[in-house]
């Protein structure tokens, strides 16, 4: 996936006139010495890095890897806005934190490394001196667009995507929802969104360079039905040519919505299922009934869209036959795509508060081949192999079936993610006969 929130700042350092690069060594394929062999031809003034909490560990190492080759080393994103000091101590190659969002900060902070001796502005963490936190001013619709152009768009791809040419967006920060498990440290629980005009505006962009699909990676893209008819009629006014994928919540639609966004280029909505048992799906603070989950599903159908279930196995509480039931649940709701995770306490979480200590010190690994962590610190009351054997059965039992492989052989074509689409087949063969 495109590193967005980089290209964000990158956006906002350009529109100040101000020189900047984005180095995705992943999407490049770059080796680790080669990633450090590009920072020590470059030898920039300030290196800025992002992490999120399951993938920290990398954000360290590449630190560790720039440190001789850089003026200063700022990290930003979920994890240090999550853990705050505890980043510093945990990589002391980093020099400063932004916490939060970084668009009004970004600025600041390069301003005040030519003055340091005054305080770092808000929103910036160092060490040994007092913190002022930093809160957004602008409209999330007057930032400037990210600086995809810094990237590498053609390295990009996503199996569920039906047309090659792959971007992503956000039309809308912050989740007023209280979900147990979602880290909402740096965008927070007001909502912010922005106008029509200006998403369909910066699809326009989009598709005039190539770009076929695109990841609306909103929490909630339809939290606001008014807005999602107004993003719907412009897409169809402008004779936008472009598909896209959307997230929503499963008592956040309806028919007239859903048929909307299908008539604008709308070809799959992933829904947070999480669980067919109410217990845990009070445990995880959905606040939704299963019923709620099976009408939601019924109405993407009917609208001619595909669904994804985004599945929570083995939380706290559900014994392996309550596992099962999700297993069964999936195919009950007919979705088209799943996946499937256990679950992490992720920090200044609510289940982190009520979970977390006991998971840090019970220290369960419990992963996949889709999830990025390198350790996955899982939040179970079964054992961590009989986890990992059933999770090993839900990914079969749904995925090795002629229509679920069929479908993804023809996304993988479609979108021209044959070669990812192996890898990713070959990972989880490997895994799941292990």
């Amino acid at each position: 996936m495109p590193p967005l929130g980089l290209a964000y700042l990158a956006g906002e350092l350009q529109a100040q006139g101000r020189h900047v690069e984005i180095l995705d060594a992943y999407a490049l394929g770059w080796s680790w010495p080669r990633f450090t062999r590009e920072l020590a031809d470059r030898r920039p003034d300030v290196l800025g890095l992002s992490a999120m909490t399951p993938v920290a560990d990398t954000a360290w190492r590449a630190a560790q890897a720039a440190r001789p080759h850089v003026g200063r080393i700022v990290l930003g994103g979920p994890h240090p806005t999550a853990v705050r000091e505890a980043a510093l101590a945990e990589c002391p190659a980093i020099d400063e934190l932004v916490l939060g969002e970084g668009e009004e900060v970004v600025g600041p902070y390069l301003d005040w490394l030519d003055d340091p001796a005054k305080p770092p502005p808000p929103g910036v963490m160092t060490r040994g001196q007092p913190f002022r936190p930093h809160e957004p001013t602008r409209p999330i619709g007057e930032l400037a667009w990210p600086a995809r152009e810094l990237l590498p768009m053609g390295s990009y791809r996503y199996l569920m995507a039906t047309r090659p040419g792959f971007a992503t967006m956000l039309t809308s920060r912050g989740c007023p929802f209280r979900c147990s498990f979602c880290d909402k440290s740096v965008s927070g629980s007001r909502w912010r969104a922005r106008e029509a005009d200006d998403v369909v505006d910066e699809l326009a962009w989009l598709a005039s360079r190539g770009v076929g699909f695109v990841n609306f990676y909103d929490d909630n893209f339809t939290l606001s039905r008014r807005r999602v008819h107004a993003i719907c009629a412009a897409i169809q006014r402008r004779g936008l040519d472009i598909a896209w994928k959307a997230e929503a919540r499963v008592d956040g639609v309806d028919l007239e919505a859903l048929k909307a966004m299908r008539a604008a280029g709308c070809r799959v909505v992933a829904y947070g299922v999480e669980s067919a048992n109410p217990d845990t799906l009070t445990l995880l603070r959905k606040d939704v009934k299963v019923d709620k989950v099976r009408r939601a599903f019924a109405l993407t159908r009917e609208a001619g869209l595909r669904s994804v279930a985004y599945m929570i196995l083995g939380a706290p509480g559900e014994s392996q036959a309550e596992v099962r039931r999700s297993l069964d649940f999936v195919h009950e709701i007919r979705a088209d795509y799943v996946q499937f995770s256990s679950l992490v306490a992720l920090p200044n979480t609510p289940l982190y508060a009520s979970h977390g200590a006991w998971a840090e010190h019970a220290r369960l690994d419990v992963k996949n081949p889709v999830d990025a962590d390198h350790h996955r610190v899982t939040v179970s009351d079964l054992p961590p192999d009989e986890l990992a054997d059933l999770l090993r059965q839900a990914w079969r039992g749904f995925y090795l079936r002629p229509r679920p492989m069929a479908r993804l052989a023809r996304d993988a074509w479609r979108s021209g993610s044959l070669v990812e689409a192996a890898r990713l087949g070959g990972a989880m063969a490997r895994w799941s006969v292990a």
